[in-house]
């Protein structure tokens, strides 16, 4: 009986032992050692109150005679060594230590070596761990806790008295090698359990504030997530704004997001997509704001999954891409309109060419309109006469067609115009109510022009063939408008140059009648003398394009306004240039500010490079010039001017017209 009652007390001893022992679990979770770098004062608390525990753990031990005491002791350490570090271990090693030493008897050796050994072999079973091949966690905790009691059945035998030692380990070895293993292995596992508890914990709180950190950085887009009956669930601090900015809700975790919104048309529609999202679908909607009309959203709707895989809420992502909207807008305007007229442009209309080519539009009248004379506009009066010019086609296009989805600018003089549904005889008649509108308009007191082509599809005509056929007809109607629109405008902007400049007028006409007289002498046919005579009154065409307060300054010219001066020449020439009657001068115009020693403008000619109505018109230009009365200076007399002329004989002028000229102005009857 005496025996049963020794086995009862001694496995409720180790009951009690064992209990004690999984106090660890709660240390371990208590102070947080092993996975978030505790302080060095959590750590030495840590080892007292294991120390603590140990101590009462030797306060239930069971006996094996007087002085020789067993418990779980090196449990205790072993697992404090491997899961609490150095410092912990350490500290709890103390207390039963000195209890053990207090106690006595012959097992003192060894009960202190155990408790030393168990601490340090835990310690060193990081080490350990790595020699060792991979294997499952329960497997490697048992070796250690295997480890650890073979450990102590050792130092019963080496450290207690022979023979008491070896018998105590032949008494205890069941328990040591069959029982403590096991429960170290699962301590073990308990604590790796509760660290990876406490650190998947923490990590989901870091993972939360980050997270929130993080949608409420956001300052465009508001994020929200709601449950199967609206409620929130989460939001930013963005959103939060936005619902007391617009709604004036102060708004907390589980309220009704639906009960803030007042429009029935927003309520159904945020209604509808939240729906959609609890039935599995993640989407984007890009949308205008009921509210406001001049507001564009993007909505992306994704739901919410546990971890059964069950959806449980929704989120709601909504920015503001209202400048986005815009900015496209205006991007794909610009892609289908030219800048200057506002009107569609040449993408537009290739694009809108098999749109019209359909059986409900026949008969399809297509009008090209080209302008005359843009290129003189630009030349003698700037671009921005000839942006004008374009811009009031336009409008008169606009005017008279009244659709500007029919009318395109498809090149830089030329425009398109769609007539659906117009016979060619109902086309000819509007396209010529336009050019008469045209016609009436001016532009730096010059007429404007336009030549237009019509051509009509019926029925089975070929589009391409229709627009070339329109095209056609308009470069023949140019041919006839062109010549005679070219010859007025150049008329017209000599007309306005004397008008605005009366001395040019008389200045030319001086030149002219030299000029004639130095043909004359060098007996030129009638032909080149007529040319010169143009020459004589177009010289000084390009002025037109300088700023009249230039060319009347009263004082002497900067180095800018004498490079604006310089120009005329390029500009007569381009004005010119432009009119095949007037082609054969247009050079001359352009070399006769060249000087025969290479140094004039504006290429730089020298000796007989210069053409000889340019070398010509060179002398007569400069004699009127300098006998001229100019607002920055006064006029030479007839001596002085010859004296100059004589001067520059081979370096201004070519010497032989130059001495010419001289000889010529020596007669009275024609000396100015």
């Amino acid at each position: 009986m005496d025996f049963i009652l020794d086995y009862i007390n001694t496995f409720r001893e180790l009951i009690y032992n064992t209990i004690l022992v999984f106090s660890l679990g709660f240390i371990y979770s208590t102070t947080n050692i092993g996975f978030k770098n505790p302080t060095k004062t959590g750590k030495i608390f840590a080892g007292i109150l294991i120390g603590i525990i140990t101590f009462i753990i030797m306060l239930f031990p069971w006996i094996q005679s007087e002085g020789l005491v067993f418990d779980t002791r090196t449990i205790m350490m072993a697992v404090t060594g491997y899961f609490f570090g150095p410092l912990t271990a350490g500290i709890a090693m103390i207390i039963p230590v000195t209890y053990r030493i207090i106690i006595g008897g012959v097992g003192v050796y060894s009960g202190v070596a155990n408790i030393v050994f168990a601490a340090l072999l835990g310690l060193a079973w990081h080490k350990i761990r790595k020699t060792l091949p991979a294997m499952n966690h329960f497997l490697e905790y048992y070796l250690f806790g295997l480890m650890i009691n073979v450990m102590s059945l050792l130092v019963f035998i080496f450290f207690i008295q022979w023979p008491i030692g070896l018998e105590a380990a032949k008494t205890l070895w069941a328990p040591y090698l069959l029982l403590f293993p096991v429960i170290i292995m699962l301590l073990a596992k308990v604590l790796e359990n509760q660290s990876q508890r406490l650190i998947a914990h923490q990590t989901i709180l870091d993972q939360q504030i980050l997270i929130q950190a993080s949608i409420d950085s956001t300052k465009t887009m508001e994020i929200y997530a709601l449950d199967k009956d609206y409620q929130y669930l989460a939001y930013n601090k963005f959103h939060q704004k936005n619902m007391q900015k617009y709604y004036h809700a102060t708004i907390k975790k589980g309220a009704n997001y639906l009960s803030y919104i007042e429009n029935p048309r927003m309520k159904e529609r945020l209604q509808k997509n939240i729906l959609k999202a609890f039935n599995g679908e993640a989407f984007a909607a890009e949308l205008l704001l009921e509210i406001d009309q001049e507001k564009y959203l993007l909505e992306q709707y994704s739901p919410i999954y546990d971890e059964h895989q069950d959806i449980i809420g929704v989120t709601v992502f909504s920015q503001d891409i209202s400048e986005r909207k815009r900015y496209e807008a205006s991007m794909l305007y610009l892609s289908y309109h030219d800048s200057l007229t506002s009107l569609y442009n040449r993408r537009y209309y290739i694009e809108q060419i098999p749109k019209f080519d359909q059986p409900q539009y026949y008969p399809l009248s297509v009008a090209i309109v080209d302008i005359n004379g843009l290129k003189i506009m630009n030349d003698a009066f700037g671009h921005l006469a000839g942006d004008t010019l374009l811009q009031k086609v336009a409008h008169h296009l606009l005017a008279v067609i009244e659709d500007d989805k029919k009318i395109m600018r498809t090149g830089g003089d030329e425009f398109a115009v769609f007539l659906p549904k117009m016979t060619h005889d109902d086309a000819v008649e509007l396209m010529e109510e336009f050019k008469k509108r045209i016609e009436d308009d001016m532009v730096h007191g010059m007429h404007m022009s336009i030549s237009f082509g019509l051509a009509t599809k019926v029925k089975h005509e070929l589009i391409d063939e229709v627009l070339n056929d329109a095209e056609n007809d308009m470069y023949a109607q140019k041919l006839f408008e062109v010549t005679s629109y070219r010859h007025k405008t150049i008329e017209t902007i000599l007309s306005t140059l004397h008008e605005k400049n009366p001395r040019e007028e008389m200045h030319s006409m001086r030149v002219s009648a030299l000029c004639q007289k130095i043909g004359q002498a060098l007996d030129m046919p009638k032909e080149q003398l007529n040319l010169l005579e143009a020459i004589s009154e177009l010289h000084d065409i390009g002025k037109i394009a300088i700023d009249d307060a230039i060319i009347n300054k009263p004082g002497k010219l900067d180095d800018h306004e004498w490079e604006m001066i310089k120009k005329h020449p390029e500009i007569g020439y381009r004005i010119l240039s432009t009119s095949p009657e007037y082609s054969e001068i247009a050079l001359d115009i352009l070399s006769h500010h060249e000087r025969y020693d290479g140094k004039g403008y504006p290429r730089g000619l020298k000796g007989e490079q210069i053409p000889l109505r340019a070398r010509i018109i060179s002398v007569a230009d400069a004699y009127d010039a300098m006998v001229s009365e100019r607002p920055y200076r006064k006029p030479l007399t007839h001596e002085q001017a010859i004296e100059e002329v004589k001067i520059n004989l081979g370096a201004q002028f070519d010497p032989m017209i130059g001495q010419l000229f001289i000889d010529l102005m020596s007669k009275s009857e024609i000396a100015i």
